[in-house]
């Protein structure tokens, strides 16, 4: 792709408004009418295109070998309940905050994936290569993560792939403290939150790069001040986030590449977090 470098222009202002108003966060007030039984598949090959649920399941399926990517078979898993139902082995064993280990029955399965049918979904990794390498493995361990950024506990789905098929075997519950984004999760509950320590968290020059709204071929490369920031991006992932482990590692990383996906519109912005001394700075944004 033929890229533009370019300091921060008129150009980028007029995309602007666009980019705000494209994807909201979970706060927001839902008074549009929604997109009936639409949603934009996961996996990176066909994101961005709004087929029905149906229509997507039966494609996974039927051509696309849905077990093989984990990606495929979670959007399969969410958005029908009967396969959940037949892709989850009942009794679940719970693990809870104090340890104490106990188990969910199918009649008591309901609502535990709600938090992914949000307006927006997330994902953190080290780095972009990370990511595109990871979108290209075919692994036999998966875990979805619920993080509750106000309550500071990370609820666990772990999959299995066992004889060719993925199914959730355990939910574990625990805090920040346990996990190995302790430290990122820790400075980002407090960034999403405080309007003040999210702008001293901010570079003071923060590198951009945004599609080209006049030639969809081209991208716009520049540097961009903390207050200009605030009028390109659609916001900050808040609340309850969610994080697709397909083996992503994070004891000792000093980058987090944090990528929010508009399940409205597909759009996906990427926001690039680097450790400075003792905390983390914003250093990047991608649209």
């Amino acid at each position: 792709m033929l890229k533009k470098k370019i300091l921060i222009c008129t150009k980028m202002f007029c995309i602007c408004c666009a980019i705000v108003s494209s994807c909201t966060n979970y706060k927001s007030d839902k008074t549009e009418t929604p997109v009936v039984d639409t949603i934009p598949v996961f996996n990176a090959k066909v994101k961005n295109i709004l087929i029905s649920n149906e229509e997507a399941i039966k494609d996974i399926y039927l051509n696309r070998g849905g077990d093989e990517l984990f990606d495929d078979f979670l959007f399969c898993y969410i958005n029908d309940s009967n396969f959940q139902l037949q892709r989850t082995s009942f009794p679940v064993v719970l693990t809870e905050l104090d340890g104490k280990v106990d188990s969910i029955g199918k009649e008591d399965w309901d609502g535990y994936f709600e938090f992914m049918e949000g307006e927006y979904t997330t994902n953190l990794y080290n780095s972009e290569q990370e990511k595109n390498t990871i979108e290209d493995t075919v692994c036999l361990q998966a875990s979805v993560e619920r993080i509750n950024l106000n309550t500071k506990v990370i609820t666990t789905f772990e999959f299995i792939k066992d004889n060719g098929k993925w199914n959730l075997r355990s939910i574990e519950n625990q805090t920040f403290k346990q996990s190995d984004l302790a430290d990122f999760l820790k400075f980002y509950s407090l960034f999403s939150q405080d309007t003040s320590f999210q702008y001293r968290s901010l570079a003071k020059s923060i590198r951009i790069s945004m599609h080209d709204p006049d030639d969809e071929d081209q991208t716009l490369d520049g540097f961009v001040t903390k207050d200009q920031l605030s009028t390109l991006n659609s916001g900050f992932p808040d609340g309850i986030i969610s994080n697709i482990r397909c083996g992503q590692q994070f004891a000792g990383t000093r980058k987090i590449l944090m990528e929010k996906v508009c399940l409205g519109n597909g759009i996906i912005e990427s926001f690039h977090f680097q450790r400075k001394g003792k905390t983390w700075e914003l250093v990047a944004y991608e649209n």
